[in-house]
């Protein structure tokens, strides 16, 4: 097995030139993708200054914090990287310790594959219709990402700086940078700099919260404090997208209530084909009625069925779903 060890270094905080962010902007250009959004220089962890204010005027929004994987400051942390292998590619993941990430790098660790097959459906899908972008909302450490990155282009939006700070390593040791947009923003419904809470032993639960320490995760489990993250909307990854198709894989931990309403995800759902969207369902169905009947309305509104990872169709009541389901055009196999 082959290691990557990737050791503590002194980063300098960088700030990109005028001759930088035009070099961005032409690349972009070539995408065909409007960075009328984009008004800002893109820096590694940018922080808002306009801290807990929620954005009204269109003009004043920030853009999503884009994250370029040579610009990562890697003081604090220490993590090795190791090969992997699915559906025959090869490609580097960089870990936890495996204490304090059960579910995903202990797996790795013993020679498994976090969701193997779920994402393997994904590699094949993606190598059948090359046309689409992968969207991967809640990427984590990247074991949707770092795999489609080598079939098709990638916009994968990780909230956890620390697990962005691993998923960014590996796209560089990886050499799959120019197929990978990395995000380092949470998504919701509203413009704003919140706190994140964790469970200790799983780095993938990591969700939003309002106040100032963390009390329980949503599953009501010890948890602990994140640093904070600045929210966008689903809307606000436009400029980002690189094809006018994509499928989306979104987990986060219950918000996804949050994020497709149709004054805040509406707008990316009139202007990109987003046949699939495969959404872990386990945590959205302990809301109100009211709050998740939003969500079904927000999808069925737009044609989508709801299947589950077998592609048979589900019907109400929907707190008898699996843990993840497909909402899915019905022309879409997955």
């Amino acid at each position: 097995m082959t290691i990557f060890r990737c050791k503590p270094y002194v980063a300098a905080a960088l700030t990109f030139t005028f001759s930088l962010v035009t070099l961005v902007s032409v690349y972009y250009v070539k995408k065909n993708i409007q960075l009328s959004l984009v008004s800002q220089q893109i820096t590694g962890w940018q922080r808002t200054e306009n801290r807990g204010k929620l954005f009204t005027n269109w003009t004043s929004i920030p853009a999503p914090n884009v994250v370029l994987p040579t610009s990562i400051d890697l003081r604090n942390e220490t993590f090795n990287c190791k090969r992997t292998s699915l559906v025959n590619m090869v490609f580097p993941v960089c870990y936890y310790p495996p204490q304090v990430d059960f579910p995903i790098s202990a797996m790795l660790l013993r020679g498994r594959y976090f969701e193997r097959g779920a994402v393997s459906r994904f590699i094949r899908l993606l190598r059948l219709h090359r046309h689409l972008q992968l969207v991967d909302i809640g990427a984590n450490i990247g074991m949707y990402s770092l795999p489609a990155a080598r079939v098709t282009n990638v916009l994968a939006v990780e909230p956890n700086r620390r697990s962005m700070s691993r998923l960014a390593k590996a796209v560089e040791l990886g050499g799959v940078t120019s197929n990978i947009t990395l995000v380092h923003n949470a998504i919701s419904n509203v413009r704003t700099t919140l706190n994140m809470g964790v469970y200790p032993t799983n780095q993938g639960d990591a969700f939003l919260i309002n106040t100032t320490e963390c009390k329980a995760t949503p599953m009501n489990l010890n948890c602990k404090i994140l640093s904070p993250t600045r929210t966008i909307l689903l809307n606000d990854l436009l400029p980002l997208m690189r094809s006018k198709s994509a499928v989306m894989k979104i987990d986060v931990q219950g918000n996804e209530v949050n994020v497709f309403t149709d004054p805040t995800a509406g707008q990316f759902f009139d202007q990109i084909d987003v046949p699939l969207v495969f959404m872990e369902w386990v945590l959205c169905k302990r809301y109100s009625t009211g709050i998740v009947q939003r969500l079904l309305n927000f999808f069925y509104s737009r044609s989508y069925n709801v299947f589950n990872a077998d592609n048979s169709k589900l019907a109400n009541p929907y707190p008898k779903w699996p843990i993840n389901v497909l909402f899915k055009k019905t022309h879409m196999r997955f």
